[in-house]
């Protein structure tokens, strides 16, 4: 009883945490328009720039995470600002066009991941500060600031998340999420790669099985999210142990997304084991 007051009294402490009103000094009046892709460097520019800075992110994500377009009409001056080069949707000729990287070392489908992973994403986060930065080089006293609270708030959201799920088990069956799942301080159990690929094929039905049978005996939940194979989340469909995660929101702020996730996995955990 004891440790569920606690993690009740966390949940609440973790809700004023994202919600207090921001700490970074005021400023008036737009400086600058910034059309951002992918969602995921839309959803940071939006935090560091703050309200001086009008973005408008080219797509959104899908129910089933998918990419969907979102800007219809270009805005006047507007910068862009683009994960890398080969990003899609890239007006040809565009000048004002700014890259957070001009590569990656790696593959693109592991930095889907990485936006994920709260340890990386506050690196990201430094690059949008650069971008912007190079924009209005004046606005980089208040740039910083945004910055720091964003890490502020992504460290105490973490700090807390970890505290409401100590001791929980989570057998990870996300698409993206591992990171993410990693980082919150529960028991994780990952399939290896080779029953991923499997599963994408819709094959490995009773290992997959096995798995959530035995997520099931160890009092824990099973996660996955939206881009997940189809045949586990057809499988976790009617599962009450089970959370399918969807998509963060453009316009929402990622620390919120943060919140939200573990707020969720801690209720199901209660509302399944008590």
């Amino acid at each position: 009883m004891a440790v569920l007051v606690k993690k009740t009294f966390l949940t609440l402490f973790l809700l004023a945490l994202v919600f207090l009103p921001s700490k970074a000094m005021a400023v008036e009046g737009k400086i600058a328009t910034v059309v951002a892709t992918p969602p995921e460097v839309a959803v940071l520019v939006r935090f560091v720039g703050g309200p001086v800075v009008e973005v408008h992110s080219l797509f959104d994500w899908a129910e089933d995470g998918s990419l969907t377009k979102r800007l219809r009409s270009w805005p006047k001056d507007a910068y862009l600002i683009a994960l890398t080069p080969g990003e899609r949707g890239i007006p040809r000729g565009e000048k004002k066009v700014k890259y957070i990287y001009e590569f990656l070392p790696y593959d693109r489908y592991v930095f889907d991941k990485y936006f994920f992973d709260p340890a990386t994403i506050s690196f990201t986060a430094s690059r949008v500060l650069v971008l912007l930065t190079e924009i209005e080089p004046s606005m980089y006293d208040y740039f910083q600031r945004r910055l720091a609270e964003f890490q502020s708030r992504l460290d105490s959201v973490i700090g807390v998340g970890r505290e409401i799920m100590e001791g929980l088990f989570i057998l990870d069956l996300s698409g993206r999420m591992e990171f993410l799942l990693k980082a919150s301080g529960a028991e994780t159990l990952r399939p290896p790669v080779n029953c991923f690929d499997d599963w994408r094929r819709g094959e490995g039905i009773v290992e997959l099985e096995k798995y959530i049978e035995y997520a099931k005996a160890r009092g824990g939940l099973v996660v996955a999210d939206v881009w997940s194979p189809p045949l586990i989340r057809e499988t976790l469909s009617n599962l009450s142990c089970a959370i399918l995660l969807p998509t963060p929101k453009v316009d929402e702020m990622w620390t919120t997304y943060l919140h939200d996730i573990y707020l969720t996995l801690w209720n199901r955990f209660k509302a399944v084991y008590g």
